[in-house]
């Protein structure tokens, strides 16, 4: 006995090959009624993100979260009112991080602008005056 996979197609007879038939014409008709709609070009590919743009945006991140950091400790300490020696000591120390967070976090501002991504802030908010 032959195999299903080789056996030839059973030919269309009867209700299959009229219902086949209806189907083609519907299909003629619609294909007549609705055209094909043309092919829209695809968009551009966006251009690639420069790694010294992350890397200065990555940068700018970290030294805001540490000065947001510092600051907060900072603060926090003036409502710590401790009468122990060494109170003064740990509100200096604290300042003293505080403006190293801030110069570090001026440092990374100025290394954000001077890059591309800078760049496009720049141009964003030439563009868009809000922005």
């Amino acid at each position: 006995m032959p195999s299903v996979a080789i056996a030839p197609a059973a030919p269309v007879v009867g209700a299959a090959a009229s219902k086949l038939a209806a189907l083609r014409v519907t299909l003629a008709r619609l294909e007549a009624k609705y055209p094909p709609r043309p092919q829209v070009a695809p968009k551009p590919a966006p251009a690639p993100v420069s790694p010294a743009a992350v890397a200065a945006t990555a940068a700018l991140a970290r030294a805001h979260s540490a000065f947001f950091d510092a600051r907060a400790a900072k603060y926090a300490l003036r409502d710590a009112y401790d009468s122990r020696p060494g109170r003064f000591a740990k509100l200096r120390a604290s300042v003293l991080r505080c403006r190293e967070a801030q110069a570090a976090y001026a440092a990374a501002a100025a290394a954000y602008h001077a890059s591309p991504a800078g760049a496009a802030l720049r141009a964003a908010r030439a563009k868009y005056p809000g922005f």
